[in-house]
């Protein structure tokens, strides 16, 4: 006696044996929502360089998905990149714009950092971050050297924030005598109080200098003494950078590991285990928005400095941060422990 599958079921039967096609990357992203997480609230400072970013990226996707921002300030920082390594869905669909310290903080082992960069996939970079030391107009110093032996007044958000590490390193390493005062509650306030005139001298990105203050810049009412990042800025060409000022080889690499972090800049990482076919899509989507006439001309309108890194050199660069000579690391630790 023989039996028949009905013919339903008998499809389903073959396809049963079969292996799975996997999806596409357009199939990943056709009808579906982007999200990126930003380290900051709705009116924090990254937001200038990733709204942008959100506004084309899906253009560049198969699938033209929609983008969307997810704000997560909290623990510095590390709430965000955080929630992207441990809790986030590894399907491509949530990516995280991590801040600039995200590689030198996993490089010293903060306690707050409960990721690996070294296991998470970069996007790719819109622009470096440097950063630079300013005195008010007002401040009769010129140059690094004008600084030494003299005390001057700097403000900080707090110890674990570049505003601490800059000139406490600064102090240690150039024979600078700032005085850091610790309390304000963003890098915002810190450049206001040297407005103010409650503080001297401050650092903070040169972008945010452009975008938040150009009346600063354009009517010379600070002063830029030095750069703190790992290249030259195109618009400060005669600015020294930090390591340019030591002499000693071991000072200049523990201040080029400080000023690594510059190179991080404005960058898009995803989380571990995300497919690689995947990645690559989000890759290649990102260079084509870094090159459409549209988004370069929105971010000139918004004076945003461009220079983006693709995601491979991404990696290049977080993983030569993240595995940082172990003596360069306890030198730069040594440096900051201040009483």
């Amino acid at each position: 006696m023989s039996f028949r599958f009905p013919p339903a079921l008998a499809i389903m039967a073959v396809f049963a044996v079969l292996p799975a096609r996997a999806q596409s990357p357009a199939d990943v992203f056709r009808g579906q929502t982007l999200r990126v997480v930003i380290p900051s609230a709705p009116g924090g400072g990254r937001v200038f360089y990733t709204l942008p970013v959100i506004e084309f990226l899906g253009r560049h996707l198969p699938g033209k998905p929609t983008v969307q921002p997810v704000f997560m300030p909290g623990a510095g920082g590390s709430l965000a990149i955080n929630y992207a390594y441990n809790a986030a869905p590894r399907d491509g669909l949530t990516i995280v714009t991590p801040l600039v310290a995200a590689a030198t903080s996993q490089a010293v082992a903060e306690e707050s950092v409960k990721y690996d960069l070294n296991k998470m996939s970069w996007i790719g970079r819109t622009a470096d971050a440097t950063r630079v030391l300013f005195v008010w107009h007002t401040v009769a110093a010129k140059t690094i050297d004008d600084l030494r032996g003299r005390e001057l007044i700097a403000g900080s958000a707090g110890r674990a924030s570049d505003t601490f590490t800059n000139p406490a390193l600064m102090n240690r390493f150039l024979g600078t005598k700032f005085k850091i005062v610790v309390g304000y509650k963003s890098a915002v306030d810190v450049n206001q109080a040297v407005e103010n005139r409650e503080t001297d001298a401050a650092t903070t990105t040169w972008s945010d200098l452009i975008n938040l203050r150009a009346d600063w810049v354009r009517d010379k009412k600070i002063r830029v003494l030095a750069q703190i990042g790992l290249t030259k800025l195109a618009d400060l060409p005669d600015i020294p950078l930090l390591d340019d000022l030591v002499a000693s080889e071991d000072d200049r690499r523990t201040l080029e590991f400080m000023s690594s972090s510059s190179e991080i800049g404005e960058g898009f990482v995803a989380p571990p285990d995300t497919p690689r076919p995947v990645v690559e899509t989000l890759r290649r989507g990102f260079d084509e928005t870094m090159r459409d006439p549209e988004f370069l001309a929105a971010a000139r309108k918004l004076d945003l400095l461009i220079n983006p890194r693709t995601g491979e050199q991404m990696s290049e660069i977080s993983g030569r941060i993240v595995n940082a000579p172990k003596a360069v690391v306890e030198r730069y630790l040594a440096a900051l422990k201040i009483d």
